[in-house]
């Protein structure tokens, strides 16, 4: 009877502990993401309506600047799973992330700049340096005892991205969209018993970014070739009889 009364105190201590910790830690993880995000990507990343635990929350990443589109892409309906004895500790385990029914916009700007390749070089560019940084401020925090929650590593064990779509953008109101093959990815920072934010951030918008780029040049998106055409006309005279000479969108 004593070990039942002493497991259910144990059980009411974590459940007081995650009503009160979780909406900070909430809000910790939703000012994080925005800012690290942003910096990694170059443009303004946001995550809204984020709750841990419920199949809730939203992640934008918005598009550089000259893109009609305002957002890159658009991840809805994530789900998370963290693991409640983490949340104290220095390394925060999540133990699943399902992100579902994701949006990315494709858009070209001229036939060798589009806003995934944009994005994808602001990532290579950014991500060292806004990993230092991250840790340099949570030492400085550690060392004058100030809040280091922003500083905690993570590791992901598990996220999945599924149901996703990719519209190809080629003129304004004209789109062809593709299926976003199902992404999968496993023991994320686990190697190394967790990583920066930054970096975690970095890897997972990366590999979206890898997967959406590779399924667009395979799937050839042969039904944009008129309106691809005809966008790249408007932003430089005589594209389209290049375009044909070199072969990109066929004959």
């Amino acid at each position: 009877m004593k070990k039942r009364y002493i497991f259910l105190s144990v059980l009411v201590l974590i459940v007081v502990g995650v009503y009160f910790f979780a909406p900070s830690l909430e809000s910790i993880v939703q000012k994080v993401v925005h800012k690290y995000g942003s910096e990694i990507t170059g443009t303004d990343v946001n995550l809204k309506g984020f709750r841990l635990g419920l199949t809730t929350g939203e992640i934008t990443v918005g598009n550089p600047r000259d893109y009609s589109t305002k957002n890159l892409f658009e991840l809805g309906e994530i789900y998370v799973k963290v693991d409640i004895k983490s949340l104290t500790s220095d390394t925060i385990v999540i133990e699943n992330v399902e992100v579902s029914k994701p949006v990315i916009n494709y858009e070209m700007l001229s036939l060798t700049r589009n806003n995934i390749s944009d994005i994808q070089n602001n990532i290579k560019k950014n991500t060292t340096k806004t990993a230092q940084k991250e840790t340099a401020e949570t030492e400085k925090a550690k060392a004058s005892s100030a809040s280091a929650e922003a500083g905690k590593k993570v590791v992901i064990k598990k996220l999945t991205v599924k149901d996703g779509e990719i519209n190809a953008v080629a003129v304004k109101d004209s789109s062809v969209s593709v299926k976003l093959p199902t992404i999968t990815m496993t023991n994320i920072g686990g190697s190394k018993e967790g990583e920066p934010v930054s970096v975690t951030i970095s890897k997972v918008i990366g590999k979206i970014l890898n997967t959406a780029s590779s399924t667009v040049v395979s799937s050839k998106i042969s039904d944009l070739k008129g309106v691809a055409q005809k966008n790249l006309e408007d932003i430089a005279g005589g594209v389209k009889d290049r375009v044909k000479s070199i072969g990109i969108f066929g004959k």
